[in-house]
């Protein structure tokens, strides 16, 4: 595939291998073009060997790949040398040696790659979270199923399904703040290709359809048999939800309005945060005063808030996340259908023939002056041309 790059120079730098998966990295040729003095660099198709953990290697540049049909994100690329040739691999898997002398600046990693070999990085570029979440769910959806058929797993699933959609909620959040949309990595076209991530966004989309749904299947079990499904009569989400999404905008809507009336310091600091706590805390307090009501109980309603908030915002990321993957791969797909219909469309029909006699068929498309065409697409052309024809004679 063609990969559109932007290049930044760096001069010769040493960098250790430190793999984020495996043991191993993948090392390609590289392809360099010079324009107008400037030097710009793609990845090869081409596999030339691996790089191991502990291996220590010369960057010389970098580069970011995006290819023709990406839509979103790019993968970083160290220039390396090997051998007085240049090859290239993925920045993520190098570190900024200390074998390099005092005073020489990294200029190859992003603040990306120096974050995914911190400690935090190391957790969310490995897949043990996200099945973590996974599980988390399963269990929910397990202690749904059990609480329905008996009253002792029940008294135990009340506070065991909250915890458990808490911790998974709270998985996600802390890993979209590390990682930020990169913590959707492990279903990446750019890294797994097109069905290697259909394959993950599936039971991705699965789980987080399960998530939002989550908090409906736990009402029956917190609320018990007197509960009929009444949406009114259920935990109150919605105006918490309402303001939450509408806190952000309120907040820049609030700036804009101080700009323009040319209020500054403590007065614009004031109605901002005035205007972002009351759109927050109106549909919060709303969603408070409603569960305090239907669990009879102030500390419950309370709690109740409390979680209804979290799963919220774990809902918001999750849904957010699948988005942007689903958003990737639905481009492709409409670009690779438009050329596939173009194809069948402007293509002639093939020939097929029979057995007996050896006679050849073919479909025939005439236009306005009855002349035969091969193809649907040549006669819509024609036809065309006879319409401006017909046209330039009224004129």
């Amino acid at each position: 595939m063609l990969l559109l790059l932007y290049v930044v120079a760096a001069s010769a730098q040493k960098y250790d291998v430190k793999c984020l998966r495996g043991d191993s990295v993948a090392v390609y040729d590289v392809v360099e073009t010079i324009r107008s003095e400037n030097t710009y660099y793609s990845k090869g198709e081409k596999l030339m060997f691996y790089l191991h953990d502990g291996e220590q290697v010369e960057a010389v540049d970098k580069f970011y790949d995006k290819g023709v049909i990406d839509t979103g994100g790019s993968i970083g690329y160290a220039v390396i040398l090997r051998d007085g040739k240049k090859y290239c691999t993925l920045s993520e898997n190098l570190v900024f040696s200390k074998d390099n002398p005092e005073g020489v600046e990294d200029k190859v990693l992003t603040k990306s790659d120096e974050l995914a070999h911190t400690i935090q990085g190391r957790i969310f570029y490995s897949i043990i979270p996200y099945i973590i979440i996974a599980l988390l769910f399963l269990g929910v959806m397990v202690l749904n199923i059990l609480a329905m058929r008996s009253n002792k797993i029940r008294s135990m699933a009340v506070i065991a399904i909250p915890v458990c959609i808490m911790l998974g909620t709270l998985i996600e959040i802390w890993a979209y703040s590390v990682l930020g949309s990169d913590c959707f990595w492990w279903c990446d076209k750019n890294r797994y290709g097109f069905f290697g991530s259909l394959l993950r966004i599936i039971p991705f989309g699965l789980i987080v359809f399960y998530q939002v749904m989550s908090i409906k299947f736990y009402e029956p079990v917190i609320l018990g048999e007197a509960f009929d499904g009444d949406v009114q009569d259920g935990i109150s989400v919605k105006p918490a939800l309402i303001s939450m999404l509408a806190a952000f905008p309120v907040l820049i809507a609030s700036a804009l309005i101080c700009e323009f009336l040319g209020l500054g310091g403590w007065v614009e600091t004031l109605l901002i945060l005035v205007s972002f706590l009351l759109a927050l805390g109106i549909g919060v307090f709303l969603s408070l005063k409603r569960n305090i009501e239907l669990m009879k109980s102030k500390k419950w309603g309370l709690l109740l808030t409390l979680f209804t908030i979290v799963y919220i915002l774990g809902c918001i990321v999750a849904v957010w996340g699948l988005i942007i993957v689903i958003f990737k791969l639905i481009i492709q797909i409409l670009i690779i259908g438009g050329i596939i219909c173009f194809i069948l469309y402007a293509m002639p029909a093939p020939s097929s023939g029979g057995g007996g006699g050896g006679t050849t068929y073919r479909t025939v498309y005439y236009d306005e002056d009855n002349k035969a065409h091969d193809s649907a697409y040549a006669c819509d052309k024609a036809n065309e041309e006879i319409a401006k024809r017909e046209a330039g004679k009224h004129n």
